[in-house]
């Protein structure tokens, strides 16, 4: 294992210089805020823009996202975010230590605000989601303290400026009644729009910068701030170039994220309806809701590559709604993502989305995960062979296993991760020489993808469909030691898996497949852990095949139906019978591909 030194060294290689730049910039900036050598001043009198749509209810107040909280809790100031429910005394809880650093940030957030408005918008003389809104707002102002804390960081203050505006149109009668109050709503919210325009997260980049551009967006147009406008529609014309690659994913290669940067792109638009920037952003929103519905419907849940989880970005169905309403936007199918480098197998009876990536930007791989040539698949709609997830952000053994190479449905070669993580949200050394390719061999559409983990062993997996029914995966291994390589498929918890000789029988619910191994000296099953959400963990089992070391490639044939299939191996063939019909497949041909 490297020293920490190195580890540095490694990981500070591959950001730009802009970004060394700005972390330290950024730091004594806070630290001249605190000391009173910077300042905000806020204007005796504010122009604000109340009477103006800021609010998107089909996805502010989607059904699905609004189940995420509970007005009576909320009114009882016990909080539910990211599973994890603390019932707090608001004057001590917005810095407090002992309590899960992503759940404090949600806190700060202010989400839950859509949760009040929506109740308090069925009935005007609700005044208890009123007060209620009015006193979470008031202690957030009085307990956090200028540029001190996690409200002030960049990142929270960019969601909490979007939904106070936003749901400030919900109250704003009672709250325009309430001089005082209003005042300190507006002061404050001043005081963060113009802290945030000098301390942007430029050292990060990526989604937490596109969510700072989103607030000051917003921002200007509530306080009719045209210089400030017209300065962040170009900085965001040039991050969705940076972004968005040309097949539409976002390029930190997170379905989640990109869900995240989808909706916030969804409520910019809204916002600059009518401006001649409108049409280029109806333009990149189509392509980023094909991404979506090409990758996600039909897995039955977002698809775990990189840090990806329920529960936290809007889910699909939301978004396309206010895409169908509002841009009258309408998802089309794609099965191929060259450049992200995601590969779609889909017909009647099942959904694989093989994931040939990059582990990220070179200079923004935080939400990373070793899940190179990993692939997910779904069997009518429903998750079975699944990648671990991701279960929590806080540095240690749980987030090392959730981003490590044995957490996914990929090679595992000689114990060794295809790319150096460290910390949280570090990568040091990392996978090299990426390539992909798709092709028609022998009638056989396959999908490639190849890279050279950071110790040096090259990887190349290709994913054929044979037929309707039965996928194939071979993989080719080269490293110095060829004594310990295992092929790991991971199910969704409950599964059962019944190994006779080299064909395993997979069953969960009455969904059922089965796995004939291939080149494979044994086969076991081990225990491991699944995540659907944050902080939600379950016991699930893996499959473990361990290669043949006389073996070229090896792997396995998914079977979804009962077909009978017979593998025969030979010295440079692979001859495969379903049903009668033989398949032969020469290694050296194959491998010639790429």
């Amino acid at each position: 294992m490297d020293n920490k030194i190195t580890l540095y060294i490694n990981t500070i290689k591959h950001l730009k210089s802009s970004q060394i730049y700005y972390r330290l910039s950024n730091r004594l900036k806070r630290e001249m805020y605190k000391k009173n050598l910077l300042a905000v001043k806020v204007p005796k009198e504010l122009k604000t823009q109340d009477s103006y749509d800021y609010l998107l209810p089909e996805l502010d107040f989607s059904k699905e996202y609004l189940e995420r909280f509970d007005a009576e809790d909320i009114l009882n100031n016990r909080f539910t975010f990211i599973n994890i429910t603390n019932e707090v005394e608001l004057s001590r809880v917005w810095n407090n230590q002992e309590l899960q650093h992503l759940w404090r940030y949600n806190l700060h957030y202010f989400e839950y605000l859509y949760k009040l408005a929506n109740e308090y918008s069925k009935e005007d003389n609700l005044n208890q989601y009123y007060k209620k809104y009015k006193t979470l707002i008031d202690s957030w102002i009085k307990n956090n303290q200028f540029a001190y804390g996690d409200g002030w960081h960049p990142y929270t203050i960019s969601l909490r400026i979007t939904n106070w505006i936003s749901t400030y149109q919900i109250f704003k009668e009672r709250v325009l009644n309430d001089k005082d109050f209003d005042k300190r709503l507006k002061d404050s919210l001043y005081l963060q729009y113009k802290y945030l325009e000098n301390n942007l997260e430029k050292d990060v980049l990526g989604n937490h910068y596109f969510e700072n551009i989103k607030a000051l967006i917003i921002g200007s147009i509530f306080f009719e701030d045209k210089r400030v406008k017209e300065k962040f529609k170009k900085e965001l014309l040039e991050q969705l170039d940076e972004q968005i690659l040309e097949d539409g994913m976002h390029f930190e290669l997170s379905p989640m994220y990109h869900k995240i940067i989808l909706e916030d792109l969804i409520k910019i638009t809204f916002w600059l309806k009518g401006e001649p920037i409108y049409n280029k952003l109806i333009h990149v929103i189509q392509k980023m809701v094909d991404a979506t519905f090409s990758i996600e419907e039909g897995v039955g849940k977002t698809p775990a590559f990189n840090d990806s989880t329920d529960g936290i970005s809007k889910n699909y169905i939301s978004l396309f709604e206010a895409c169908k309403i509002h841009f009258d936007i309408i998802p089309q199918k794609k099965f191929t993502f060259e450049k992200s480098g995601f590969y779609i197998i889909e017909d009647n009876n099942k959904k694989l989305v093989f994931n040939t990536s990059d582990v990220c930007p070179t200079y923004l791989p935080a939400h990373a995960h070793c899940d190179a040539l990993s692939f997910e698949l779904s069997i009518d709609g429903l998750p079975l062979i699944v990648n671990a997830g991701t279960y929590r952000y806080e540095n240690g053994e749980w987030r090392d296993y959730f981003r490590s190479t044995k957490a996914h449905n990929t090679v595992f070669i000689s114990d060794q991760e295809q790319s150096q993580f460290w910390g949280s949200f570090r990568v040091a050394k990392r996978i090299k020489k990426v390539r992909r390719k798709q092709f028609v061999y022998k009638g056989i559409h396959f999908y490639i993808g190849e890279y050279v983990a950071y110790q040096g062993a090259k990887h190349k997996r290709y994913i054929g469909h044979l037929d309707e029914n039965t996928i194939i995966v071979l993989d080719y291994v080269k490293a110095e030691s060829i004594s310990k390589i295992n092929s790991l498929l991971h199910f969704i918890p409950n599964t059962k898996l019944n190994i006779d000789n080299k064909t395993v029988h997979v069953v969960n619910d009455e969904k059922s497949i089965d796995i004939t191994a291939i080149g494979t000296s044994g086969i076991e099953i081990e225990k491991g852990w699944y995540s659907k959400q944050f902080n939600l963990k379950e016991e699930n089992e893996h499959l473990v095949l361990r290669k043949n070391e006389d073996s070229k490639f090896y792997g396995y044939l998914i079977g979804i139906s009962s077909d009978k299939k017979e593998v025969i191996q030979l010295k440079d063939d692979l001859k495969i019978i379903i049903n009668g019909k033989e398949k032969i497949i020469n290694f050296d041909e194959l491998g010639e591909l790429l």
